[in-house]
């Protein structure tokens, strides 16, 4: 069978992709994204609008949360209720909190309870990489993938025996300390690591006397083998540990409180060739999210807590149908278990998703189309159809058009259908309708602008409804009855020279809430990140600026509408390899010492200063 070189190195990489040798190929080819088709492709050839972080930039982001790194992209809005360890929300390209879709090497972490992933508590010092999808993926994905998906990778064995540890400390009582070991034999290896992470963090709240802090132990393992034929991988993330914050009494009067959580994700993936240019990929995967508030409810008889777990299989089939096609096909399944109690009542729930995926990779020399469409049923809302289409057309070596549609979902959670005092069983999924159109252009070898604009139109949002419903819901309900549209253009500049990088990129964008005519809550209507970075062999320096305009919001106090200011952010970094393994890392975060909130009435870091002394025997 004859393979454009497109596919062909597609189909090659598929072949490594559970081997070590993997990382020689991202080598050679270039950055290898898998998220937005689902299989592995040069980053320079996808079609829909990715984020590549790799690991230059995530090595000098250490002793951060994944939060504070994606803040540094125009379009990903971030908001903390507090410092280190307080729940952190993600508004990707203006649509809600809970609309992005979270994975860790590919497994989904968005629990079932109305929130979005728990970003606060993903440590980055077993991250590889962090690969960004803009725009609807509910097609490949499911739930959840309205604004659009990351994929967060963790980090793997390389060839032959390797260890190393790290210890770090900054402003505010934290420190960050942890080791790794690992191994790699051809196709086999086992990598395992550890990192303990603690903070004394600050009054969370504004007039709050008390510190709040947090403390996160985070446990990495994965292994890779062949064995008759079929390549075999097993990978497993868990985050474990506390979080004090200010909390509420039967008074509703300000209370010290702090909760203990667990996320965890676990996955055994089998891979194989049955005939040539086909390759089955089999992932059955784990996931949990735990927590579990110390102290009692107040308006109950025990401490809250909200429980989810998730057991799913994925089977996905790769087929090179001819020299310009490859076609996916798979199945999936899933089985999810919440529990939760709050204000004095809970209710359990289970429910089963099973879902047909299909994508049709087609590339004509310089036009690619990518088709792509998904089956849901949800036991809980029956039948759900989302597709995606995405077109590029390469006018020449230097010039890329793009456009791009789909359709997105994310359904109803088990709080917001069950929970005693707002609950709504009859809750229908919130969706999304999406185009796009870019364009790519490159300047000689060093240098690319692109550009996008992007037109969103989110329907049934699920909002609480203030309107009594009697008899049982006296001061209201959950309702679909929001309606929202975003639209924006986004501008990218890359210039690369020698051993220098930068990298600029903005976004304009109008978060409308169309039921009230206001803007949506907390997240900027403009922003600017520019990101400088040079190196040699030795030593990597870098310096970030991030510009963001005014957010509306609500008053924390007052509960009326506000708006928090526009805010400007300039971080430094600089880590040099010491000899003999050994590496330092220095970084000062709000360089300015800037005052700002993300969240009316919140508190954030001011100038911070992080030191981190690294060991690597190789």
């Amino acid at each position: 069978m004859k393979l454009s070189p497109r596919l062909g190195g597609a189909l090659a990489l598929l072949a490594f992709a559970s081997t070590p040798a993997l990382a020689d190929d991202t080598v050679q080819l270039g950055t290898i994204t898998t998220t937005a088709t689902r299989t592995p492709l040069i980053a320079d050839q996808e079609v829909a609008p990715v984020i590549m972080i790799g690991p230059e930039q995530l090595q000098l982001a250490q002793g951060q949360d994944l939060a504070a790194v994606l803040r540094d992209y125009a379009g990903l809005d971030t908001a903390a209720t507090g410092g280190p360890g307080q729940p952190a929300s993600l508004f990707l390209r203006g649509t809600n909190s809970n609309h992005t879709l979270v994975m860790i090497d590919g497994v989904k972490i968005n629990p079932d309870n109305g929130f979005g992933s728990a970003l606060q508590n993903i440590r980055l010092a077993d991250v590889e990489r962090i690969e960004i999808v803009k725009g609807p993926r509910a097609s490949l994905y499911g739930s959840d993938a309205i604004g659009g998906v990351i994929n967060i990778i963790t980090r793997k064995a390389a060839e032959g025996l390797g260890y190393g540890a790290h210890l770090g400390a900054g402003r505010y009582g934290s420190y960050d300390a942890g080791g790794d070991f690992s191994y790699g034999d051809g196709p086999d290896s086992f990598r395992v690591s550890a990192d303990d992470y603690h903070s004394d963090g600050f009054p969370a709240v504004t007039g709050w006397p008390l510190d709040s802090g947090s403390k996160d132990r985070t446990v990495t393992a994965s292994g890779r083998t062949h064995l008759g034929g079929v390549d075999l991988s097993l990978d497993h993330w868990q985050s474990k540990g506390y979080t004090q914050f200010v909390g509420t009494d039967a008074s509703f009067n300000s209370v010290p409180a702090d909760e203990d959580f667990q996320d965890a994700t676990t996955s055994l993936g089998l891979s194989a060739h049955p005939l040539q240019g086909w390759r089955s990929d089999l992932t059955v995967s784990h996931m949990l999210d735990e927590t579990d508030q110390r102290q009692q409810d107040p308006f109950g008889s025990q401490a809250d807590f909200v429980h989810t777990q998730r057991n799913a299989a994925d089977w996905q089939n790769d087929l090179a149908v001819s020299d310009a096609q490859l076609l996916t096909v798979g199945l999936y399944t899933e089985a999810e278990a919440t529990g939760y109690y709050s204000f004095g009542a809970g209710q359990p729930e289970q429910h089963h998703v099973n879902a047909l995926y299909a994508e049709d990779d087609l590339d004509f020399d310089e036009q690619r189309l990518v088709l792509a469409g998904r089956d849901t049923h949800d036991q809980t809302f029956g039948e759900h159809f989302t597709w995606n289409a995405d077109y590029g057309y390469d006018v020449s070596n230097s010039t890329r058009l793009t456009a791009g549609a789909g359709t997105a979902f994310r359904a109803p959670s088990a709080d917001e259908l069950h929970d005693a005092f707002s609950g709504n069983d009859a809750l229908q999924p919130e969706t999304s309708q999406n185009l796009e159109l870019g364009l790519r252009q490159k300047f000689g070898t060093g240098q690319s602008l692109s550009l996008s604009v992007f037109r969103d139109k989110l329907d049934d949002l699920i909002v609480f409804d203030p309107t009594p419903v009697l008899p049982n819901y006296r001061f209201g309900r959950n309702q679909n009855v929001g309606s929202a549209r975003v639209e924006g253009i986004e501008a990218e500049y890359l210039l690369t020279l020698d051993s220098w990088s930068w990298r600029s990129d903005a976004i304009l964008q109008n978060p409308e809430d169309l039921d009230k005519h206001t803007y949506l809550l907390r997240r900027a209507r403009q922003s600017l990140t520019s990101n400088l970075d040079w190196h040699d062999d030795a030593t990597t320096a870098g310096i970030n600026l991030l510009l963001t305009g005014p957010r509306s919001d609500i008053g924390f106090s007052s509960g009326a509408a506000v708006t928090d200011g526009g805010y400007a952010l300039v971080g430094v970094s600089l880590r040099r390899e010491l000899g003999a393994g050994f590496a330092g890392l220095i970084r000062v975060d709000n360089l300015l010492d800037a005052r700002y909130q993300t969240a009316n009435g919140y508190n954030t870091a001011g100038r911070s200063l992080f030191l981190q002394l690294e060991y690597h025997s190789k």
